[in-house]
C-alpha cells in the first residue's frame, strides 16, 4: 500500500524555477524529495480544499460507459490482452477520503500521483506535451479512462505545486487533467488503492511521478 506524504505548496523558490508553459526547452521538474511538507499539513489542506470531495464520486469518474477492454492483441496502447489488467472499472478503489490530488511514497515507483478516490495516475509515451495531445482513443480509453481535471486553485488547497496542473481538451471536447504538459489517465486494471499495475503495460505507460515524469525513470518494476 502507498504511504500518503505531502507535497509542497506553490510559492516557495524551487516553485518559481518551474516554466509556465508546455514545450519549453527549460526543465519542468519539481524536486518533489527536497519540498516535502508534514503529511499533516497537506491533510488539514485537503479538508479545508473541498469538503464534499469524498467516496461519493464527487470527483470520481462514475462513467457507466467504462467498459471491459476488448481482447486485442498489445501493440502499445496497452488495451489488448495482458498479465497485469483485470479488466475491472475501479470506480469504489478507495472507500477513505483523499484529497481532489495528492502525492503518496509507493514502495517500488517512489513519489507518485494519485486522484481523488486514490488510484495511480499514468502518462502515456504515444501521447505528446508540446503540442499536448492524446493519441489514446477509441478502445485504449476503455481501459485508460481520463483523470478527471481539477482547478490550480483546487490543487493548491490540496499541497500540490498548481504550475503543473491544467487542462487538456480532448477531441471530442471532453476535457482531462494534465500534469506537467501530459494528459493525464486511471487505469482500469487496477482495483484498490495502492496498485500500480498499469506501470510498464505494453512498455508505453507509466506511473506519473510527483515532478511529472515517468515513475522509476520510466522502467518497469519486478
Amino acid at each position: 500500500m502507498h504511504k500518503r506524504i505531502g507535497a509542497a505548496v506553490a510559492g516557495t523558490a524551487a516553485a518559481l524555477l518551474l516554466v509556465t508553459a508546455c514545450g519549453s526547452g527549460a526543465s519542468s521538474g519539481y524536486d518533489q524529495a527536497s519540498n516535502v511538507a508534514p503529511a499533516a499539513e497537506q491533510q488539514n489542506a485537503a479538508q479545508s480544499a473541498q469538503p464534499g470531495a469524498d467516496s461519493s464520486g464527487a470527483y470520481g469518474y462514475d462513467d457507466p460507459s467504462v467498459a471491459s477492454p476488448s481482447a486485442s492483441s498489445d501493440d502499445g496502447y496497452g488495451y489488448g490482452d495482458d498479465s497485469n489488467g483485470s479488466g475491472d472499472t475501479a470506480e469504489d478503489v478507495s472507500d477513505k477520503k483523499w484529497p481532489i490530488l495528492s502525492v503518496v511514497n509507493d514502495a517500488k515507483l517512489g513519489d507518485i500521483l494519485v486522484d481523488s478516490k486514490g488510484r495511480t495516475l499514468y502518462r502515456f509515451d504515444k501521447d505528446t506535451d508540446w503540442p499536448m495531445v492524446s493519441n489514446c482513443t477509441g478502445d485504449c480509453l476503455k481501459k485508460w479512462p481520463p483523470a478527471k481535471p481539477v482547478s490550480k486553485a483546487e490543487a493548491e488547497a490540496a499541497g500540490l505545486n498548481p504550475k503543473l496542473v491544467s487542462t487538456y481538451t480532448r477531441s471530442d471536447g471532453t476535457k482531462q487533467l494534465s500534469y506537467n504538459c501530459w494528459p493525464v489517465y486511471w487505469y482500469t486494471g487496477d482495483t484498490k488503492a495502492g496498485d500500480t499495475n498499469g506501470h510498464g503495460v505494453g512498455g508505453t505507460w507509466w506511473a506519473v511521478a510527483a515532478n511529472g515524469k515517468k515513475a522509476n525513470g520510466g522502467k518497469p518494476v519486478s
